[in-house]
């Protein structure tokens, strides 16, 4: 093949490759920014029946969130566990093995019989979860590590009432709305179909989708709204 030819061809080539790189760029989503630790999750322990509930949640840096009451009418109760204290209660719930608890078997059952949904990822452990009833007869390392959950939530002392979005709430764009575990998100603008919300995360640059009736159940509070 004549030199002049083979130039050309590695042109084309190098200008083809650099094209392709551009258009993967382009196309690929850009990557969500990490969640900080006040909104990492390390456990979340939801119980509850047609009377009321009671929900312990422990972040990674510590704060402990407890809701409990009625439904609808839950009081809020936030504490904050030092290092000294959070360190010994994770490394008590890495010490339970999880691995062969699979499926539990439902004991007695009715409206009135509290259940319980609990939500666990531990650092460098898969996520698990398990629900199950108040009366289920469970795993030995399973119900020791609900213990250890029970003394987490005890460290909240003093609830307070519960924080509510205004009666007939309805979002409009600008506006600052706190939700449960304390971050702050302001209302961008409705869903193209009407039934969510989009949120963009003012501490931290994070987009939030959020179902139009579930708005009052995830935020507590209007801090801020922009003037007509």
């Amino acid at each position: 093949m004549p030199a002049r030819s083979t130039v050309a061809l590695l042109v084309v080539s190098v200008v083809s490759g650099a094209a392709t790189a551009r258009a993967q760029r382009t196309s690929s989503p850009p990557s969500s920014p990490p969640l900080s630790e006040r909104s990492t999750e390390i456990f979340r322990l939801d119980c509850g029946n047609t009377l009321g509930r009671r929900e312990v949640t422990l972040f990674a840096n510590g704060t402990v969130r407890l809701r409990e009451g009625d439904r609808g009418r839950e009081t809020l109760g936030l504490a904050e566990l030092g290092p000294d204290e959070l360190g010994p209660f994770l490394r008590r719930l890495e010490e339970e093995d999880l691995s062969e608890v699979g499926t539990l078997e439902h004991g007695v059952d009715g409206d009135w019989v509290e259940r319980c949904d609990l939500a666990l990822a531990l650092p460098g452990r898969p996520f698990r979860s398990f629900r199950y009833g108040r009366y289920d007869a469970l795993p030995l390392p399973l119900s020791r590590l609900l213990r250890v959950i029970d003394e987490v939530g005890a460290k909240v002392t003093e609830p307070q009432a519960a924080e509510r979005l205004p009666e007939g709430y309805e979002p409009r764009s600008g506006d600052v709305l706190r939700r449960l575990d304390g971050q702050l998100y302001e209302v961008v603008a409705e869903t193209s179909d009407k039934k969510g919300i989009e949120l963009w995360g003012v501490d931290q640059p994070f987009t939030l989708y959020v179902p139009r009736d579930k708005l009052r159940g995830e935020f507590v509070a209007l801090v801020s709204r922009r003037h007509p």
